[in-house]
């Protein structure tokens, strides 16, 4: 199956099982990553704030909002 009938399959998948597609592509997407889970939960239970980033930082590296001007 291509690429291009994928899409076309997902797009006219309802809501609720695109959102079930994408936790199963995550899920096989760590699989790979041997030590992923051990590093983010390091980074989430890290005390420093001198480490934490803000929120609009966070959605500045996500792409999520205009850079700053």
């Amino acid at each position: 199956m291509s690429i291009e009938m994928l899409q076309s399959e997902v797009s006219a998948l309802s809501a609720g099982d695109r959102r079930k597609l994408m936790a199963f592509m995550v899920v096989l997407e760590d699989r790979g990553r041997t030590d992923y889970a051990a590093e983010l939960a390091r980074k989430i239970a890290d005390k420093s704030p001198v480490n934490w980033v803000t929120p609009e930082q966070c959605e500045r590296e996500l792409g999520l909002s205009p850079e700053p001007q």
